[in-house]
């Protein structure tokens, strides 16, 4: 197996590659599949100018664009020096896995290949190749021979078999696999493959990608990010089958939830554990963590030192589920938290609110948990007074991990956005660099994308407009706040008691450490309000009073240590408290190992 990002990352350089492959910038700009352009279509017009009057405008972006078009001039040459120094067109077939920006990379690579050697047999699968997206692949792009849509497990095994058999027709019977001969046929068009039990187990071999590394050291002396093993333990998103969430197109057709069982996620996390000390993140590939892998794994590991393994998981969790989370190395989380406003997350679907957001980051700070974020807006029907809220209140936030960014919401293919478009009102058409990439009309470019944007000129969105930087330059400052002040002690806000067990709240969220002497009542109080509650509800049993309560919410409130939304109240000075969060809604048990458990969903990019 060949690892050619690696050979890319040095070619555009770590720090370039990198921001290129997951910085927001430049993801939703399409860029990394814009750069291959004229080496997958050769011939047609060069869209330079008109992309970048579309993206990286102005004097901002002068040194990028000139930093990119010198990067685009040496890739024909480059791309045939990958060829020769891993002799791809001396190969009986070539595989390309694609996934968001690896599409035209791939078709370029094809085409060089074909060039070379038409009869090597080239295929192409991924995720940028679920049904409908692959059958335009399979009838445009004459340099691909055979595209696998869904799961190719199965499908690849039965295509090998054909090519050993010397019966390549046989392969256009089989359904996930699509060619330029059954690719309108709609049995085939639509149709994805197969896919094996999920503990029908077998361990990943990471041998190549090790020898991909050792190869390429100077990645790992100059770029920030650490190697990770990648590992799956469930398929599909137990929430999303319940409620799927609207903006979320992860899964595509497949969201029924399978995990695997307890013991193969122990045995496969021993072996991983294995690779330490040199190998210690690891990353599960998994749409959401399995439910009951708090209880029936994680208790049974025993992680090396050093061990971050990365999770995304569905809220709420319990204390009880982080701390064995943190016991087994799970320390870094994408949680889709998305917003902090509840009316938002009900437009979601996500079944969470603003409080147990808050309430999870709390914890994190508690458990050492380092969680993955988006602030979204711009959801369709977000109500503007939601960013006036945030305009507001995101200073108050400041002691707890912010967000990577403020970010638009996108609609995406396979999400309810998608598929239902009708009754949200959108009128869906593929983003602007599909057309500025892609030599296809605009009706083969419908079935291609996967990001979509809406043509309306709406109240949501320009709502979402208005307040876009304002709130992307507090998410800035609270960023600068977290990471970036040069030997500043963090900001916080926490509960402390001093040897004689005297109570001081310590506030440093404005920059400045502020400290407010409490008494016990108030320090039971702000612990009472680790989880939300009604005041009128409190008043009832607070044995000092209801005047007493009053005033020390109103006390509490000027110094902008609660939380408040719908008449409830929490608070946000992290407590150590050993109190459950709020519960979540009640949910049937799911049955473990079952091939369809209840119903997550992951933010999207992710």
């Amino acid at each position: 197996m060949c690892y050619l990002n690696q050979d890319m990352a040095e070619f555009f350089g770590t720090r370039l590659y990198e921001a290129l492959s997951v910085s927001h910038d430049h993801v939703d700009t399409g860029i990394g599949d814009w750069l291959f352009r004229h080496i997958a279509f050769p011939g047609e017009a060069d869209t330079a100018a008109e992309y970048f009057q579309r993206y990286y405008r102005g004097a901002r972006w002068a040194d990028f664009r000139e930093q990119i078009l010198s990067a685009r001039d040496g890739l024909w040459e480059f791309c045939g020096e990958l060829i020769d120094r891993y002799r791809l067109d001396e190969a009986d077939i070539v595989g390309f896995s694609s996934m968001f920006a690896q599409h035209v990379p791939s078709i370029a690579l094809a085409r060089l290949i074909k060039e070379r050697s038409p009869q090597t047999l080239v295929v192409l699968g991924g995720a940028n190749c679920e049904a409908p997206m692959g059958s335009v692949v399979a009838e445009h792009v004459p340099a691909v021979d055979f595209v696998f849509s869904g799961p190719a497990l199965n499908t690849f095994g039965e295509f090998l078999r054909c090519v050993l058999d010397e019966d390549l027709e046989r392969a256009d019977a089989i359904p996930g696999i699509v060619s330029e001969r059954n690719c309108r046929d709609l049995r085939f068009r639509k149709a994805i493959g197969a896919e094996r039990d999920i503990d029908d187990f077998f361990l990943p071999d990471y041998d190549s990608f090790f020898e991909a590394l050792e190869s390429h050291p100077e990645l790992r002396r100059t770029g920030t990010s650490k190697p990770m093993l990648f590992f799956e333990t469930s398929r599909g998103c137990w929430w999303g089958q319940r409620s799927h969430c609207t903006f979320c197109g992860l899964n595509g057709e497949s969201m029924a939830f399978r995990a695997m069982a307890p013991d193969l996620a122990v045995q496969q996390f021993e072996w991983l554990f294995g690779f330490a000390p040199t190998y210690t993140s690891l990353f599960c590939t998994d749409n959401v963590m399995p439910r009951n892998y708090s209880r029936e794994v994680f208790p049974r590991l025993d992680p090396p030192p050093g061990a971050e393994i990365f999770y995304e998981v569905k809220l709420p969790l319990s204390r009880q589920d982080l701390r064995a989370m943190t016991d087994a190395g799970v320390t870094v989380v994408q949680p889709g938290i998305e917003a902090l406003s509840s009316s938002t997350l009900r437009l979601m679907g996500k079944g969470t609110t603003a409080f147990q957001n808050l309430q999870f980051l709390k914890n994190c700070e508690e458990f050492g948990i380092k969680p993955e974020w988006n602030l979204l807006i711009g959801f369709p029907g977000e109500d503007p007074t939601v960013y006036r809220k945030y305009a507001e209140e995101l200073r108050d936030f400041v002691h707890l991990v912010p967000p990577h960014g403020v970010y638009m919401v996108r609609f995406d293919r396979f999400s309810p956005y998608f598929k239902r478009s009708d009754q949200y009102g959108l009128v869906l058409k593929p983003v602007d660099y599909y057309s500025l990439t892609y030599p296809f009309d605009e009706s083969v470019l419908a079935d291609l994308a996967y990001f979509f944007a809406d043509q309306n000129l709406a109240p949501y969105m320009l709502d979402a407009v208005e307040w876009h930087d304002e709130l992307s330059g507090l998410v800035t400052q609270w960023r600068a706040a977290w990471y970036e002040e040069d030997g500043a002690a963090r900001r916080e806000l926490r509960l402390v008691a001093d040897d004689d067990g005297r109570l001081t709240v310590r506030d440093s969220r404005s920059g400045t450490l502020r400290t407010h002497p409490v008494d016990s009542v108030t320090g039971r109080l702000l612990r009472r309000l680790s989880s939300p509650a009604k005041p009128e509800q409190l008043a009832r049993d607070w044995p000092e009073g209801p005047d007493d309560l009053r005033q020390r919410l109103d006390t509490l409130t000027e110094q902008r240590f609660l939380f408040a939304e719908n008449g409830r109240v929490m608070s946000l000075v992290l407590t150590g408290a050993d109190g459950e969060i709020e519960g979540p809604a009640r949910e049937e048990p799911a049955t473990v190992g079952a091939r369809r458990l209840l119903p997550l969903l992951s933010e999207a990019p992710r």
